[in-house]
């Protein structure tokens, strides 16, 4: 299959080469140009389809690429679905570094879910909408939040926790201590 000829290709509109057998083999059988590839040569009339010169040893797959795609993104989107609402709230209550309603809303949680993690228990707490946050400058604030507890049998409980909590402007940390009881709701 080797021939000193040299081939011109028909690529992106404009002519491309030139060419041996051997590399436009490559070429056409690697994928990196398409079956409908035009070729000529001196003593041609007219350019010829690309498979008349070389045979197409194996058929293109064009699914197999996006297929690919396709499950890496299902691959990481179940773990992204399942982990990431806990992951964002983790972050949210370990990364509040100003002195806002909402920041402390967060580090009250925070505190709240350390209490509640020593005595074997979870918990899932209503929205910063439904909390009250009453900020008392320059470094105070009182926190009362709402929300659900299941304990070690399964068994559920809407409670309310009351944190009072600490802003420290040097250090830009929010510290609490631990609510003295749930109120239940």
């Amino acid at each position: 299959m080797n021939s000193p000829e040299v081939f011109y290709l028909h690529l992106a509109g404009a002519q491309q080469g030139p060419y041996t057998i051997p590399q436009i083999d490559h070429l056409l059988n690697s994928g990196l140009i398409g079956i409908e590839t035009l070729y000529w040569r001196e003593g041609l009339e007219q350019w010829e389809p690309v498979t008349s010169l070389v045979p197409l040893r194996k058929k293109p797959r064009r699914w197999v690429r996006p297929a690919l795609a396709a499950a890496a993104l299902l691959a990481l989107a179940v773990p992204v679905r399942l982990f990431g609402p806990v992951l964002l709230d983790g972050w949210h209550e370990a990364n509040q570094h100003s002195f806002s309603t909402a920041a402390a809303y967060w580090r009250a949680r925070d505190v709240v879910r350390a209490e509640v993690r020593k005595r074997g228990m979870l918990v899932e707490f209503a929205p910063l909408s439904e909390a009250r946050v009453a900020l008392q400058p320059p470094e105070a604030a009182q926190v009362r939040l709402r929300g659900s507890i299941v304990d070690a049998r399964g068994k559920a409980a809407a409670l309310a926790w009351e944190v009072a909590m600490r802003f420290d402007p040097d250090a830009a940390e929010w510290s609490g201590s631990p609510p003295a009881e749930a109120i239940a709701q």
